[in-house]
């Protein structure tokens, strides 16, 4: 006898088809001749047996987001997670040691191993609509208000019910009796639609602080006592836990990607996913408009600081003006020599105007984000003050390629002003 080990190679296998839960325990199923083989394909095959036909697995499946599978959730993976499971733990050599019969084997993975699997995964994915489960089911188990009703078996009324069949209990008020007729349960959702949804609960937080109670043990009795006076009928506890969420703020948020959103396999399908946004929030865009203001404002006070330098001549103030224009926002870019043609003084005085202009510039204090909206503003009053003639803007043919003014990359008289705040 070879026993596995958690370096047993997980071979590809053949999946096999689902088989239905109503199969016994033990019947097929030679556990202990696998196991004693080391047969890892045989063994993971009829995990994949078990897996597929659990109860809560099928619960999974179809009720998460919408009614839509998960992307997270595949058979395959819960099978593959619950064989290392089984490995890591010894489970396998320990059924060995214990001389477990199939069937003890089988009803203890199934039952046990991989129901806390499951319960896991569960509590994990989505924590508030697990807590909120749990305590329908116990409400309705211990409060007076309520009582379960037993099913008349017609062949065998002393048949025990199988496991995995605690969801489909009959409870109803306790005041009812136990004749009382189950209506069809796919009306009970438009007979409560007048029931109005609770309010979440912010203040109150479990025992440990790091959860929100949602709900009351009491409103959530009084939410249950609304739904059975609504519907007039015993329900199953399945069709009760469904119709008790849709009336409780239950979130459970699961972060994706945009591009996961927008791809082929989920166009056409409502999420209550929570997405990601780059987009900037109120916050951010307030502060960036405070920003744009004060560098528009800091454009004019910037003017009227270089007429100080000229001490408020106009005929140098408008020269210093004109320098400052051609030099960082004219798209034709002129050379120095052709700046001091155009405004009519000598190279050096050009030389000099530049100094003085970088020098207060340098004296400002802007960030990276708030340069474009002062270069914009002195632009636009450079153009007011001068006089200087709108340019004839040319629409590009198609294909043609367009020369962008070098003024949008050029400013780097600009630069020391960014690294300096």
């Amino acid at each position: 006898m070879k026993p596995l080990s958690p370096t047993s190679p997980l071979v590809p296998v053949k999946f096999p088809a689902p088989v239905s839960a109503k199969r016994s325990f033990g019947q097929g199923s030679h556990w202990k001749t696998r196991l004693e083989h080391s047969d890892a394909p045989a063994l993971w095959n009829a995990l994949h047996r078990m897996v597929s036909s659990h109860p809560l697995v099928r619960t999974t499946l179809g009720n998460s987001h919408n009614g839509c599978p998960s992307p997270h959730l595949s058979i395959h993976d819960l099978t593959q997670d619950l064989y290392v499971l089984l490995l890591q733990k010894g489970r396998f050599n320990h059924y060995l040691a214990a001389g477990m019969t199939d069937a003890e084997i089988e009803r203890e993975i199934f039952q046990i191993e991989l129901t806390n699997l499951l319960i896991g995964n569960l509590r994990r994915s989505r924590p508030e609509n697990y807590r909120i489960v749990r305590r329908i089911s116990q409400a309705l188990d211990t409060d007076p208000s309520f009582r379960r009703f037993r099913r008349h078996r017609k062949q065998n009324p002393d048949q025990v019910e199988r496991y995995g069949q605690a969801a489909d209990a009959v409870f109803g008020l306790s005041d009812w009796s136990d004749d009382k007729l189950m209506l069809d349960c796919g009306k009970f959702e438009d007979q409560i639609a007048n029931i109005h949804i609770r309010r979440r609960n912010l203040r109150r937080t479990g025992c440990t602080g790091e959860t929100q109670v949602i709900v009351s043990n009491q409103e959530l009795v009084e939410l249950m006592v609304e739904i059975f006076e609504a519907i007039d009928s015993p329900a199953p506890l399945r069709v009760l836990r469904q119709l008790a969420l849709s009336k409780l703020p239950v979130f459970d948020p699961m972060l994706t990607s945009i591009d996961d959103e927008i791809g082929d396999e989920r166009q056409g399908r409502n999420y209550n996913d929570s997405l990601a946004s780059a987009e900037a929030n109120p916050e951010e865009i307030t502060v960036r408009n405070e920003e744009e203001i004060e560098a528009r404002a800091t454009a004019i006070q910037f003017l009227d600081r270089l007429s100080n330098l000229t001490r408020s001549n106009p005929q140098r103030t408008e020269r210093l003006w004109r320098v400052l224009w051609h030099c960082y926002f004219d798209a034709d870019e002129p050379s120095q020599m052709e700046i001091a043609e155009m405004v009519g003084i000598s190279d050096s005085s050009v030389s000099d105007y530049r100094r003085k202009i970088e020098q207060e510039m340098r004296s400002l204090r802007f960030s990276p984000e708030q340069m474009s909206s002062f270069a914009e503003e002195l632009n636009e009053q450079l153009h007011w003050r001068l006089s200087l003639p709108e340019r004839m803007q040319r629409r590009p043919e198609l294909g043609e390629e367009i020369a962008w003014p070098r003024q949008h990359y050029r400013p780097a008289a600009f630069y020391p002003l960014a690294t300096a705040a």
